[in-house]
């Protein structure tokens, strides 16, 4: 399998692999066993696009519920104080 050494967390990382020094950017051959660990770290991605490599998105998170605005707030305080005589 083909892969693309990217350099890791800081994009300038190379690896050594069987005594041959790869820089970020170069592509070389692995099996997909021994490339597993330094795609989880970052420091080589799949130049064929493997699903077995490809992780899922994240979730987006849900957005916050909007704060209410001033009217709002004066509004919901007056329908609480409706009927009460003080």
């Amino acid at each position: 399998m083909r892969f693309k050494v990217t350099g890791g967390a800081d994009g300038v990382s190379g690896i050594t692999v069987a005594g041959r020094r790869y820089e970020p950017g170069d592509d070389l051959d692995m099996t997909a066993k021994q490339a597993e660990w330094l795609v989880e770290q970052g420091y080589l991605e799949p130049v064929d696009g493997s699903k077995k490599f490809v992780k899922p998105e994240p979730a987006p998170e849900p957005a916050p519920a909007p704060e209410p605005t001033t009217a709002e707030v004066v509004a919901d305080e007056a329908s609480d104080d409706a009927g009460s005589e003080f």
